[in-house]
């Protein structure tokens, strides 16, 4: 018989400095287990977006109320976490939102008032802890819009570490973010499930195979192991065709 969750309770002011000493406990386990460095979730409405969010964030406490109370939380596990690994081995990630549609509702609802402040503000203070790099997520379901130019811009001269963007990228739209100076690395995660070879395709402009939405998340390995690579389908199309030539040229019977 299922029942129903429990309901969520806010942390007291305890519990949370008892959190930021899980962080700094989860870097020495990741440490002693061989790690290089680590990433801290900051973002899709988990913990740390939901104290950086206005929205969610109705503390009376010193981790609530003013943006910099807001970021209290992220600025602790963030020294906590380098204190293990030290700050150039350790990664911040946020999806900042500027514009409200209908899944930004359904799946994350955070989309700030101040969102260019809010998230300029957070940058700064990874930029003076010394972080290694910020990765920003940027919506991708299919009607999702860009970050604003004014966003990317203002976000590189903010942050002199190593800046990482992914989000329905494409080699056009990376190749257009790094001439600029905008991002550094640029990630790729649908055309990946299509595509096992997808860096060689991107270097040698090969065309891409087609995603199968209706195959994402389905729990079998149907549209995760099966998409072919270039060299594969090209293998299939020129056996096509060298059984095809023969008979056209009349010598395979």
């Amino acid at each position: 018989m299922l029942t129903a969750p429990s309901e969520p309770e806010a942390l007291t002011t305890a519990g949370v400095e008892d959190l930021v000493e899980r962080y700094a406990q989860a870097a020495r386990n990741a440490l002693a287990a061989g790690l290089d460095g680590v990433e801290l979730h900051c973002a899709n409405g988990y913990l740390v977006n939901q104290f950086l969010s206005e929205h969610t964030n109705t503390r009376t406490d010193r981790y609530g109320g003013s943006l910099d109370n807001r970021l209290r939380f992220l600025e602790e596990i963030v020294d906590a976490v380098a204190g293990i690994f030290g700050a150039e081995r350790v990664g911040v990630r946020f999806s900042p939102l500027f514009e409200s549609t209908e899944e930004d509702r359904v799946y994350l609802g955070l989309v700030e008032s101040d969102p260019h402040t809010t998230y300029l503000t957070a940058i700064e203070r990874l930029e003076q802890a010394g972080v290694a790099y910020v990765s920003l997520a940027e919506a991708d379901w299919d009607n999702a819009p860009d970050l604003p130019e004014t966003f990317y811009r203002a976000v590189r001269e903010t942050f002199s570490g190593c800046l990482l963007y992914a989000g329905r990228y494409t080699p056009e739209k990376a190749l257009w973010m790094r001439e600029r100076g905008y991002g550094d690395l640029f990630a790729f995660g649908r055309p990946f499930i299509a595509n096992p070879d997808l860096p060689q395709r991107l270097y040698h402009g090969w065309p891409l195979n087609d995603v199968d939405p209706a195959t994402m998340y389905g729990g079998t390995d149907v549209g995760y192991i099966d998409y072919p690579t270039y060299a594969e389908a090209a293998a299939e199309a020129n056996i096509g065709a060298a059984i095809d030539a023969p008979a056209e040229e009349g010598s395979a019977r």
